[in-house]
């Protein structure tokens, strides 16, 4: 059921691209490695039902020209959240603005996303670019 969820939202977000190429907001320095959220929905903080996704809208910039693999993970308490659930990769090459989401998944007890975890790795992952956390305040309950 896991990887149900997970393929439906890929293809969700495949269906209705937000991928934008070249429509920076101009400000990324074009010999250095960013990513920069500039949305949350819902906003933290915030309280949701599991499986509901919060939708993450990010600015990247890739210097190498074979490009870069991009996560941002759900945290609980310095850990992956339980049962978390994260869009996943392709290979992305120069500056643009991507879409992706986290969740938490059915569980019994209330989960508390307090960070997300932001990653750029080389394609084939042997090599970090950037990884940073950001404080969040995301709740998912029944």
């Amino acid at each position: 059921m896991k990887t149900f969820k997970i393929a439906l939202f890929s293809l969700f977000l495949i269906l209705f691209p937000v991928v934008l190429y070249n429509c920076g907001n101009g400000d990324e320095d074009p010999g250095k490695n960013s990513m920069d959220i500039i949305s949350m929905d819902p906003e933290s903080p915030s309280t949701l039902k599991f499986d509901d996704f919060v939708v993450i809208t990010y600015n990247y910039n890739i210097v190498p020209e074979d490009g870069a693999r991009m996560w941002i993970i759900p945290y609980t308490d310095g850990d992956k959240s339980p049962e978390y659930l994260y869009s996943s990769s392709d290979i992305y090459t120069g500056s643009g603005t991507r879409q992706v989401g986290i969740s938490v998944e059915s569980g019994t007890d209330p989960v508390n996303v307090d960070q997300l975890k932001v990653t750029m790795v080389n394609p084939d992952q042997s090599e970090t670019y950037i990884e940073t956390f950001i404080n969040v305040d995301y709740t998912f309950e029944n």
